[in-house]
């Protein structure tokens, strides 16, 4: 996925580094500003809070500024 590709809910993959393929759903999808990033949303991604996003997303995006926009997709697992 490009950062401009929509991205629509509904049945997905999910891939770790090409070799664990996990079948599921996307069932959202929001574009935002780093900046703009709630406690909740960062909770929910594995961060303490909403303060700790730019620096965690820094180690894979360095030159990541909280202007920047981001895009957060929910991914729920299909039962197996």
């Amino acid at each position: 996925m490009r950062f401009n590709d929509p991205v629509e809910a509904g049945p997905a993959l999910l891939v770790f580094g090409g070799e664990a393929i996990l079948p599921g759903r996307i069932t959202s999808t929001v574009t935002k500003p780093v900046s703009a990033v709630t406690d909740a949303e960062a909770r929910e991604d594995g961060f303490a809070g909403a303060a700790d996003v730019l620096p965690g997303l820094r180690d894979y995006y360095p030159q990541l500024r909280p202007g920047d926009e981001i895009v957060i997709v929910r991914f729920e697992l299909t039962s197996s």
